[in-house]
């Protein structure tokens, strides 16, 4: 039997029912960034409200495209879900954050569905222009901790290990490192979503100083099943800037395994506030 999944991730996440298509969730202390929950925690959410919703097993998570209007505040949230549309093997979702006033914090579009076309993976997957980085075992790199003021609170409840890319390195965009929760045990579509957003943004390392960032906009692609990946083991993190323009960056961020499989793949557009 695998271990569970992270404790501490999937307690942060986890959302109640209280009739059809309605949930709280508790947002906890310890996970802010900035003056709300860290986004991956309310992609997390979401997701785990669309998981509760859709009743179909064989219809897993694939993607999720979301936006982020507004910190998330720690304390009682109110999360709606909605069935878009139904298909004969997909379904598409929406997921609505809440505060108490009823307005919008972030809206998320998660897409369910079952196996398709399975002939093709290996062909297909062979013919791809992504290719693993090289970053050697994950074991030879220290653990780096990552606490306030020069990081986020959330990133206390992460475990990072860098192998290049780090704030204010002056050295090209990006950031390759290992990632994963410190309790990790097997994986699933909300930690995996989650923490594809763990790292610091791309430009990081190309600024002198700390600024205030927000993500603004996530969408991102779940490649591979979540029980196929070994248990406890980190994954590896790549991302790059594509490109900025008044003070909002596009930056792809991409997960792997440790055999070379690319388990997620994450644009996001982030804005430097000031």
């Amino acid at each position: 039997m695998a271990p569970a999944s992270s404790a501490l991730f999937e307690a942060a996440t986890t959302v109640i029912p209280h009739g059809p298509g309605e949930f709280t969730w508790q947002v906890p202390d310890g996970w802010q960034q900035g003056k709300g929950a860290w986004g991956g925690l309310v992609v997390g959410a979401c997701i785990n409200a669309v998981t509760a919703s859709e009743q179909d097993a064989d219809r897993r998570v694939r993607t999720i495209s979301a936006h982020l209007y507004a910190p998330a505040p720690v304390g009682p949230e109110r999360v709606r879900v909605r069935l878009i549309r139904k298909g004969s093997s997909m379904s598409t979702w929406a997921a609505e954050l809440l505060d108490d006033a009823q307005t919008a914090i972030a809206e998320a579009v998660v897409i369910t569905g079952s196996q398709r076309a399975m002939d093709l993976d290996e062909n297909l997957g062979a013919r791809g222009a992504s290719r693993c980085p090289q970053a050697g075992d994950w074991r030879a790199f220290d653990v780096v901790p990552v606490r306030p003021p020069l990081g986020p609170v959330f990133a206390g409840n992460l475990e990072f290990r860098v192998v290049r890319g780090l704030p204010f390195s002056q050295e090209e965009s990006g950031v390759l490192g290992w990632i994963r929760f410190p309790d990790q045990g097997s994986w699933t579509a909300a930690s995996l979503l989650g923490i594809v957003d763990g790292f610091w943004p791309a430009v990081l390392p190309l600024l002198s100083q700390l600024r205030p960032m927000a993500t603004v906009a996530f969408s991102a692609h779940l490649l591979v099943d979540p029980d196929a990946l070994a248990p406890g083991e980190p994954l590896l993190y790549e991302s790059f800037m594509g490109a900025a323009h008044e003070g909002f960056t596009s930056e792809t961020r991409r997960l792997w395994s440790a055999d070379g499989r690319l388990v997620v793949e994450n644009l996001q557009s982030v804005v430097v506030i000031r």
